[in-house]
């Protein structure tokens, strides 16, 4: 070979390469930069929207009903008043790569331009003069372009488009089109969206999105969860790219970003240099949480170094009072942090709208411990209320208002006051002791992340080294319309069990991604929604006041429990089979609802019901399955008449109060204890079920209500609260209940009068608010009805044949009518994202979501109330109802 063609080779091999890239580089983005006016937020580039059919996933997930895709996509229907052939529309569309940029019209709406390449001169002369029975064609001339608006037949505008440099320019605003004739005449530099991304490849996408941060404000709901993720958009750079991965990675759908510069945020600061780290602590994160934001690096010094100089530099009103209570001391609350931080906002429910935990890891706790007893009682000032015990826990109230925030900055805002405990390896803080509470009941009974087949694995790829991360549970943050401001995107939450959203520091440089993840289980339609018939259980006598179907809550199995005319107690847990086997003798029928609750604080539950005489906890050791059965008898002759879950035991997650026949009201705090009687000093009248707990640290209170309207707060001993009862002067249906006044953190009870009156009383017995609800009809009557584990509540508006049903705050949510007299009306609480109500109307009970859809094809044959129980592994609702003699069990399938 020749040294001449040695040489020819050599340069070929590197000029081909580097006349490649070049090539690449040069082609930039497929987006019409050029014309895009600088004041746009949102730039989209796209070969699909237009295709009848873009979809993801084996779900399905159809791209176009995506935040912002969802605006281009309907935008495109404006073409089709242009002409009335569709085929001619589809010819011109095809495989053409759309542009579609979103300038701002009001705070969260936007107006849309559409760039649409035009390839050929014939196209051109039809679009010059579009033909359509439906439109008027106008021209109007603008430095020296020849814009055309379309009006309506009554003259009313429509839209307005250009065409230039081959390209159709159309927008529903005229003004915008004028916009678009400027930004192309003007050759100056621009600092937008443009000058970011407008030499960026994106050739090997078919959807890309340019966006500047602030654009997220308008698809994100601005509800109590808002002020976080508002501080948690600042770590991710002001302007981002996305991109639609072309392959499909483990059913996932991926948009990754090519990168922009890191923004300036302090969090940013602390993690920017130190790479990510797989997340591990599953079992920690309850499955209550709606929004997980996590923060975690994995070289802990370095963190720890970036984090202490942020600090050292911070001035805050909550940190000057920790200091001034605790002094030097304070430091250890700095010194001895790790390198992870979690915020988890939980799932609303109707008493507490925003909960909050955050988990810090922290070492030292033996040593931090002494300081937070001292920083409680030194910080509070009321009396005995600042250190508590629960299940085996220190809990320390910090009356500092946003502690987390003099800590650990702005993003852990919401906590007007601190309840603090430990759980190797993080100190874990809420704003509200139910929470705090409730967050342990869940940790110790294993109703986690780790056990969720859905959230088991996220975040632990090696991956997964992005050091910030937001996972949200579509259907928790999306399941409370009441709740909701701004759109509510139905395909994502009906298709998609989670959104993640991640952002990986590379120095001075943002790597964001966001990743969709299905379902795992897909229903087919003639499954989905359909009631079926599990089986039939021959039961001629039913000798228990009403039906009892309970569940496991951690692996959701279902039971049925029976007893026969020897008082034998029976169970039913082959819901194929219907076998029944004997468990126990009880000395009667069962008289109450029936639970199934850790009581015994072992680690399994047991199941705790009373007959007229005893009340009674079985449990069952689960590799022996030896029977131990617990009885007591209340201090009265009277038959017992009602039985009733709450919450704040001292050794296990429950305690029971049950009233006899005589309306005395009697505490079951655990099987070692005998039973006591609360009302010691009062008698009560006519009391409304269920009675309510409400715990305050170091206080346990209850809330019982008459239905004279006079509302009781007792102390744990019985005693009545200073300044109750209070009179709200009126008949009520129903009891009060509690709920959180998210601006103070303090705790509020509340409740409805017959006739629709809201009342909230503060925890000094003073009536803070009186609000009439709508009353349509002189008929009209207002109760509130609870679960019956009283988890949650809603207020119900019932006539002679109609029901409403009412958000806390008395919204309409939804209204049934032709219902028949006495109709029986049940709420079904499974977490916020499993709600239902029953009605048995006649002997047929409807079920229904929270939307006021009717779940099942047929309604349920019921001679009884039914029971619900719920199997979130399959997305299953199992109805319990007696039938003809029968007991039956019926499925629907919801998702």
């Amino acid at each position: 070979m020749s040294k001449k063609l040695i040489i020819t080779i050599l340069l070929a091999a590197i000029l081909v390469p580097a006349g490649y890239f070049l090539f690449k580089w040069s082609r930039g983005s497929a987006a019409a930069w050029k014309y895009i006016p600088s004041n746009a937020v949102v730039v989209i580039t796209s070969e699909h929207l237009q295709d009848s059919v873009y979809q993801a996933t084996d779900a399905k997930l159809d791209l176009k009903r995506l935040p912002f895709l969802d605006i281009a996509s309907d935008n495109l229907s404006l073409l089709n008043l242009l002409s009335p052939d569709v085929k001619k529309l589809n010819n011109f569309l095809k495989g053409k790569n759309i542009s579609y940029s979103y300038h701002p019209r009001t705070n969260t709406e936007w107006a849309v331009v559409m760039y649409i390449p035009v390839d050929e001169e014939k196209d051109v002369k039809w679009l010059n003069s579009p033909q359509h029975s439906a439109i008027r064609v106008l021209h109007h001339t603008f430095q020296d372009n020849r814009i055309t608006d379309i009006n309506d037949t009554k003259s009313q505008p429509l839209f307005s488009y250009v065409i230039k440099d081959n390209f159709l320019i159309l927008s529903y605003y005229g003004d915008l089109i004028e916009d678009v004739v400027r930004a192309s005449s003007l050759s100056i530099s621009r600092a937008d969206l443009q000058s970011k991304f407008a030499k960026s490849d994106d050739s090997n996408y078919g959807t890309s999105i340019y966006l500047k941060n602030e654009a997220w404000k308008s698809v994100i709901p601005t509800t109590n969860h808002g002020s976080n993720f508002s501080e948690f958009a600042q770590a991710f750079p002001k302007y981002q790219d996305y991109h639609a991965e072309t392959k499909d990675t483990d059913n996932k759908l991926q948009l990754v970003s090519n990168g922009t510069d890191s923004p300036g945020y302090y969090i940013t600061n602390w993690v920017k240099d130190n790479s990510g780290l797989p997340f591990k602590g599953h079992k920690h994160i309850s499955q209550q949480t709606s929004y997980f934001y996590r923060f975690a690096v994995k070289e802990k010094a370095d963190f720890q170094k970036q984090f202490l100089k942020w600090h050292k530099k911070q001035k805050s009103e909550a940190w000057q009072k920790l200091v001034y209570h605790v002094g030097k001391e304070s430091t250890l609350l700095l010194e001895n942090l790790g390198s992870e931080l979690i915020l988890c906002q939980l799932e609303e429910n109707n008493s507490i709208s925003d909960g909050k935990i955050l988990l810090a890891e922290f070492s030292n706790y033996d040593k931090l411990r002494p300081v937070l007893k001292k920083l409680a009682q030194l910080s509070t000032p009321e009396s005995n209320v600042s250190t508590d015990q629960f299940q085996g826990y220190d809990i320390y109230s910090v009356a500092i208002p946003e502690l987390p925030s003099g800590i650990y900055g702005p993003m852990f805002s919401g906590f007007p006051r601190t309840y603090v405990t430990y759980i190797a390896p993080y100190l874990v803080m809420s704003n509200n002791s139910q929470v705090l509470q409730n967050y342990v009941v869940d940790y110790e009974n294993q109703l986690t992340w780790k056990q969720s087949p859905e959230y088991d694995s996220v975040l632990t790829s090696t991956k997964s080294d992005a050091q910030l991360s937001l996972v949200v549970n579509l259907r928790k943050a999306q399941s409370r319309g009441e709740g909701l401001s701004a759109k509510s995107y139905t395909d994502l939450s009906a298709k998609i069990e989670s959104v993640i959203l991640q952002c990986r520091y590379d120095g001075s440089d943002a790597y964001p991604e966001i990743t969709l993840n299905p379902k795992k289980r897909q229903t087919a339609n003639k499954v989905l929604n359909r009631t079926f018939l599990n089986i039939d259980i021959e039961w001629p006598v039913l000798y228990d006041t009403e039906l009892t179907a309970l569940q496991n809550p951690i692996d959701g199995t279902s039971e049925v429990l029976l007893t026969d005319q020897e008082n034998n107690l029976l169970r039913v847990n082959n819901l194929k089979t219907g076998k029944t086997e004997t468990i126990t003798k009880l000395n009667g029928p069962i008289v109450t609802s029936a639970y199934k609750v850790d009581f015994l604080n072992i680690g399994r539950q047991q199941r705790i019901f009373a007959t007229s005489s005893s009340v009674y906890a079985i449990d069952e050791d689960d590799s022996t399955h030896v029977i131990t059965s617990f009885s007591k008898g209340i201090p009265s002759a009277s038959a017992i008449t009602a039985l009733y879950m709450i919450d704040g035991g001292e050794d296990g997650s429950n305690r029971f109060i049950v009233s006899d026949e005589m309306g005395e009201l009697y505490v079951w705090e655990s099987v070692m204890k005998n039973i006591r009687k609360l009302n010691v000093a009062n008698r009560f009248d006519n009391i409304q079920s269920p009675v309510i707990s409400l715990n305050q640290i170091g206080n346990r209170n209850y809330i019982v209500t008459q239905k004279n309207g006079k509302i009781f707060l007792l102390k744990s001993n019985g005693v009545v609260r200073e300044g109750f009862p209070v009179d709200i002067l009126a008949r009520t249906e129903s009891p009060f209940t509690w709920t959180q006044n998210p601006a103070t953190g303090q705790s509020e009870l509340v409740g409805v009068s017959v006739y629709g009156e809201l009342i909230r009383i503060s925890m000094d017995g003073k009536i803070k608010s009186q609000t009439q609800l709508l009353r349509p009809e002189p008929a009209s009557q207002f109760k509130t009805v609870f679960d019956r584990n009283s988890l949650d509540w809603i207020l119900v508006r019932t006539s002679a044949n109609k029901a409403a049903f009412l958000t806390k705050d008395g919204n309409e949510l939804f209204e049934i009518k032709n219902l028949l007299p006495n109709s029986i009306i049940q709420y079904h609480f499974f977490g916020v994202d499993n709600r239902f109500i029953t009605i048995r109307s006649g002997n047929y009970t409807t079920i229904f979501d929270m939307t006021g859809k009717r779940l099942g094809d047929k309604p349920i044959p019921s001679e009884l109330k039914v029971q619900l129980t719920y199997l979130p592994s399959y997305s299953k609702l199992l109805i319990f109802s007696r039938s003809e003699k029968k007991v039956q069990v019926w499925s629907i399938k919801l998702r």
